[in-house]
């Protein structure tokens, strides 16, 4: 619901600020796309939950560690380069923002703890974790190249040019791919023990 709450009132305080401005730019953003996947994905499995029949232990434990990579990287990039290009005049939409771009993770990872893992990971779950990033920003790119417009500087090839852009997009993947492995380790390593029978 927090969620929710924060991107509303974003879009809120955008559309105050330039009645023009495009929603379909907005949901354009890596951050709000992975925010609602948090959201809806755990609207889903409470409301299994209160059905009586909750998800797959093996679904739940390998989207929860796509969400806490896609959510990571959102807090990563975001607090390493981009928060001081984005600033809110209005205190509810500075904190939706913050939110966004790190309550999800906390959320996740108090999760992650909390209810901890029963299935293990391997490397084969990372290499699905990426298809989403790989086509958002295949999408992206072709979206750039039709509207001439990009949610994110590193993106921008018309600018960077195709040197500078492969650096910052090959720097990304790495660290990408080092934060998978290493979920997958901590997965592995917080894997809840199954309770003792006694005879």
């Amino acid at each position: 619901m927090l969620v929710f709450l924060a991107i509303g009132t974003i879009v809120e305080y955008l559309l105050r600020l330039r009645s023009d401005y495009s929603t379909v730019n907005f949901f354009s953003y890596f951050t709000n796309q992975s925010n609602l996947m948090v959201a809806f994905f755990f609207l889903v499995e409470g409301f299994m939950r209160i059905r009586g029949k909750p998800m797959p232990r093996a679904i739940f434990d390998r989207t929860r560690g796509a969400l806490i990579l896609y959510m990571t990287m959102t807090t990563s990039i975001y607090w390493l380069f981009l928060h001081k290009l984005i600033i809110f005049s209005e205190t509810s939409s500075t904190i939706a923002n913050v939110f966004q771009h790190s309550g999800c993770l906390a959320f996740l990872l108090i999760d992650l703890i909390w209810d901890r893992p029963q299935t293990r990971l391997g490397k084969r779950n990372f290499i699905v974790w990426l298809v989403y990033p790989v086509l958002y920003g295949l999408t992206i790119m072709l979206q750039g190249v039709l509207r001439q417009w990009y949610p994110y500087p590193f993106l921008n090839i018309d600018e960077l040019g195709f040197g500078r852009w492969s650096i910052w997009n090959f720097s990304i993947l790495l660290n990408i791919s080092l934060v998978g492995l290493a979920i997958i380790f901590i997965n592995n390593r917080l894997l809840a023990k199954p309770a003792e029978t006694k005879v």
